[in-house]
């Protein structure tokens, strides 16, 4: 039998992780309204507690993009490719450019207010460029939906192994407006997205959407809800869209606690995540990896301002050869580029791979 919550109890038991149990506080307990939602983190046992007008603001999002992956099957990839340069052609316009830039405007002048920082929060011509270059990106890159990979053939019968979209993307990020260049990427191999943005940044978000991203979606005839974007400014709408179990990947970027807990909820949804609260990417150089393409994304993910700085390569030993000399040279090139010097923490065993003054 299945009831629905209607009140919370000071002192109430509540079981979790099998064999614990957590207290209900009377301070949630008063919080608590008919409506509202409930969720047992299972690492730490902490009982968070869901508005029901966060649960409706995710609930929302995630339908209309649920219903924009069905109708995406049946766009074809040259039209997603349009709206990847429709959306940057929007942020190369005055007119649009500058109603986001007045949303940003407000959105740092209430962050100032409340002695939060703006570092990350300022849409400036560099984050514009950037987002410009990241949507091209994607529109130029290759597509991958219904490429068959392996094939395996007996007489008579043959088994493909075929690229297939996930479904829906869930993103969490804290205050970086130009998310939707990252997030909207997942529509190239047919898939969809739904975010949700830290408060200081909403206001510039909903005018990338109102004013670039959704007209570019109806320009290319892809469906609206494609990329949604959950309208809350609470964290209990991010812990709503996590725990639905509707999503396919949940994908989590901010400081180091929130984005365990986040990736805990997820988890006990069922729904695979990538998570990164702490920094330090890593990169893989495998044996058969495009050595252009490598030194560039050494070169290019070296900034200690976003979450995803490369902190630690590793590379296959019959490349070290090819590979190593790339790799500190690109090195010093983005630290010349910041006006910096670099320093290189070596593997124990790995030291003959280097040259003598990267070891003095």
């Amino acid at each position: 039998m299945s009831l629905a919550l209607e009140r919370l109890v000071a002192g109430t038991p509540i079981p979790f992780a099998g064999n614990r149990v957590t207290v209900v506080s009377p301070e949630l307990a008063q919080r608590f309204q008919p409506g509202d939602h409930l969720l047992v983190e299972q690492v730490s046992g902490e009982l968070l507690l869901i508005p029901v007008a966060d649960q409706q603001a995710a609930n929302v999002a995630i339908e209309r993009a649920q219903a924009a992956f069905t109708a995406l099957s049946a766009v074809s990839d040259q039209a997603i490719s349009a709206f990847f340069d429709l959306f940057a052609q929007r942020l190369e316009t005055p007119e649009c450019w500058a109603l986001i830039e007045a949303a940003n405007l407000a959105d740092i002048e209430r962050a100032k207010a409340r002695g939060r920082s703006t570092t990350r929060l300022l849409a400036d011509e560099r984050m514009r460029r950037d987002m410009i270059a990241g949507l091209r990106a994607w529109r130029d890159a290759a597509a991958s939906r219904g490429k068959v990979i392996s094939c395996v053939e007996h007489d008579g019968w043959k088994v493909e192994q075929v690229v297939s979209p996930l479904g829906i993307v869930a993103f969490v990020f804290e205050g970086r407006p130009n998310v939707f260049a990252d997030a909207a990427g997942v529509l190239r191999t047919g898939n969809t997205a739904v975010l949700r943005i830290g408060s200081d940044a909403l206001g510039t978000a909903q005018a990338i959407v109102a004013h670039a991203l959704n007209p570019a979606l109806n320009d290319a005839g892809l469906p609206a809800g494609a990329v949604s974007l959950v309208e809350s400014v609470n964290h209990a709408a991010g812990w709503a869209m996590f725990a639905d179990r509707r999503l396919s990947l949940a994908v989590a970027r901010g400081s180091g606690r929130a984005v365990s807990q986040l990736g805990s909820i997820a988890q006990q949804a069922g729904t695979a995540v990538s998570l990164h609260g702490t920094g330090g990417a890593w990169l893989i150089a495998n044996a058969d990896a495009d050595a252009r393409r490598f030194a560039a994304v050494v070169r290019n993910s070296l900034d200690r301002k976003v979450c995803n700085t490369l902190n630690v390569c590793l590379i296959h030993r019959d490349r070290a050869a090819e590979l190593v000399p790339l790799f500190l040279d690109a090195l010093k090139q983005a630290g010349t580029a910041r006006g910096q010097g670099c320093k290189l923490h070596i593997v124990e065993g790995s030291e003959s791979h280097l040259p003598q003054d990267w070891l003095g």
